[in-house]
């Protein structure tokens, strides 16, 4: 029993000797493994598979001329499957336009349009979106794991003017003035007639063009032929455009120079072709002579009216005088007056003679209002009454008139307006309220008379 007991106890002695290698090799295996994926899941985190896009997402001032759109995958695991590249233009004022979506191709990890060519270019902004694939852990082993990248870049920056599409319009005293996206060193340009002076301020950032001569409603033709900016960049391209100058201010002042007739109610008016910018200094340039009392008012942005205390004296002179020049009013676009203006007009005298060639009749009015009308004979055709307004400069009891044609002899109570054209009495015509005369106006004898002793000297006439 011993024995058997010694060597029974001795069996399993010898069975644990020869499963301890079996065992340490199985754990050292499985270690081994573990420590592999555990490396493997290492590396997967710290450098994952993934697409490259260079340049980077948010980098500025890209140069076409030494870097490429790159796009590649990283490490294992990663495939492509589209690729979009949007261009955006950038203008002087740094907004975008004319977005389109290139047309290209991967080619040796560089993105090149159908000709092969670099599709990047200055004044430009790129929306790079790549889509593909990545080999992802999980619990249920390696999977494909869709991912998307975006870049937006913008490339190089050109000088570019900041210039309206209407151009440069100066005023006097002002200069053209040109800004510019970026500092410029320097540039070339064309202005054509009139002679220029360029000067560049805020480092470069603003240029001004003074013109040597200014005259008011000019257009210059411009062209701006090249620019180099504080970074070595070119402009693109010439840029033509125009420096105006504005009309100049004009005036009508009412009534019109030279009126004759005008009311004694008359509220002298000066319109001027826009509103006035500087419309508080109108009054001490605008002035009326003889001075009489009365106040000045803007009954429109751009008609100043007189208003008068009282009513003007009959046969009175009334001059209106407004001065110009660039350091009085401007216009609401900065054209100013050239120069004074001036303009008289006649108030109406109390008594007045009116003449319808229409309905052949001689009115007298006194102090505006109709005292007497009488029919009369104007000039027959081709021997028309003269139209307009005059005034009764000589007085004839009686005399001879003479023509190519006719002599008629001891014509009463002439009232002469104009050279040979008369008012006067019509001894030989048989009717009146028809054109008969060689162009005088004729009255009935009588009627004549009453019109001569009626009408002093200065009478203004106005035929209609």
């Amino acid at each position: 029993m011993v024995k058997l007991g010694t060597e029974a106890s001795k069996l399993p002695r010898v069975r644990i000797k020869a499963l301890a290698p079996l065992k340490i090799g199985a754990v050292v295996a499985g270690s081994g493994l573990l420590l592999a994926l555990i490396a493997l899941l290492l590396m997967a985190a710290v450098f994952p598979p993934g697409i490259r896009i260079s340049p980077a997402d948010g980098e500025k001032e890209i140069n076409p001329d030494s870097r490429f759109l790159e796009i590649s995958t990283s490490r294992w695991g990663a495939s492509l499957s589209t690729i979009q590249v949007t261009e955006q233009q950038v203008a002087a004022d740094g907004s975008r336009f004319g977005g389109r979506v290139l047309d290209g191709r991967l080619v040796d990890g560089r993105y090149l349009l159908a000709n092969s060519s670099n599709p990047l270019q200055a004044d430009a902004e790129y929306k790079v979106t790549v889509v593909g694939t990545v080999k992802t852990f999980g619990l249920g082993g390696v999977q494909d794991t869709p991912v998307e990248e975006t870049h937006v870049f913008t490339t190089v920056t050109t000088p570019m003017p900041i210039i309206s599409p209407q151009g440069f319009s100066v005023m006097y005293g002002k200069d053209a003035v040109i800004e510019w996206n970026i500092p410029v060193s320097s540039l070339e340009y064309e202005l054509e007639g009139v002679q220029s002076t360029l000067k560049l301020e805020d480092g470069g950032q603003v240029t001004r063009i003074s013109l040597d001569q200014f005259e008011q409603g000019k257009e210059y033709p411009f062209r701006l032929n090249s620019a180099t900016s504080n970074n070595g960049r070119e402009l693109k391209a010439p840029v033509v455009s125009s420096i105006r100058t504005p009309p100049p201010l004009t005036v009508a002042i009412e009534p019109a120079d030279g009126t004759i007739g005008a009311s004694i109610d008359a509220r002298p008016a000066i319109v001027f072709s826009e509103p006035v910018s500087n419309a508080e200094q109108a009054r001490s340039l605008f002035s009326i002579e003889p001075q009489v009392e009365g106040s000045f008012d803007w009954v429109e942005p751009n008609r100043l009216v007189f208003e008068p205390a009282a009513q003007w004296d009959h046969l009175l002179d009334v001059t209106v005088t407004l001065k110009g020049g660039p350091e009085n009013l401007r216009g609401i676009n900065g054209g100013f007056i050239e120069s004074d203006v001036q303009s008289t007009f006649t108030t109406a005298p109390y008594k007045m003679i009116e003449v319808d060639i229409a309905s052949q009749t001689v009115t007298l009015l006194e102090n505006g209002h109709v005292v007497n009308t009488f029919l009369a004979s104007t000039g027959s055709n081709g021997n028309d009454t003269p139209l307009g307004d005059y005034i009764i400069y000589a007085k004839i009891a009686k005399t001879d008139m003479r023509g190519t044609d006719y002599h008629v002899r001891d014509v009463p109570w002439v009232l002469v307006f104009m050279g040979d054209y008369t008012i006067h009495g019509n001894y030989w015509a048989t009717a009146f309220g028809r054109p008969s005369s060689r162009g005088c106006v004729g009255l009935p004898v009588e009627t004549a008379k009453y019109v001569y002793e009626w009408t002093p000297i200065g009478t203004p006439v106005r035929i209609y």
